[in-house]
């Protein structure tokens, strides 16, 4: 019994210390929407093409597929097919992860790239279905 205790106990601790490291860092004022003409994409910056959300008779299907792509992107370039008609930018407050993959970046920003400004604000349906093609730039430096 007490050899189970140890174990539980030893197993509790080292799960409790596989956090994310160093102290958690309050979260930063939020900021509105930017939309911008371009952006220069940082060497670790991802480029990320999702595709338009198709229904088969058991399932759904995404394409999410990342590109190796320009360093640079404005409105009025073709990348993956689509002409980007309108850069939607949302700043990120916080650091955050799903899934095991960081999905925020606490005071940088991730941006949407679309056909135009209509297509980018309805790109995600409210079931998370893809509406229509578009681009996903994270994270990126802004001033």
């Amino acid at each position: 019994m007490a050899v189970v205790v140890l174990l539980v106990v030893a197993l509790t601790m080292s799960i409790a210390s596989c956090g994310r490291g160093g102290p958690e860092q309050p979260n930063l004022p939020k900021r509105q929407d930017v939309w911008v003409t371009s952006l220069a994409l940082d060497t670790e910056t991802s480029l990320t093409y999702v595709g338009k959300t198709k229904n088969y008779v058991i399932t759904d299907s995404t394409e999410i597929r990342d590109l190796n792509g320009p360093r640079t992107i404005s409105v009025g370039d073709q990348i993956k097919g689509i002409r980007i008609g309108a850069i939607r930018c949302s700043f990120f407050w916080k650091d955050a992860w799903y899934g095991g993959e960081q999905f925020m970046w606490r005071g940088r920003w991730g941006c949407m790239a679309g056909r135009s400004q209509e297509e980018v604000e309805n790109a995600v349906g409210p079931e998370g279905e893809k509406r229509t093609d578009y681009l996903y730039i994270h994270p990126v430096s802004r001033s």
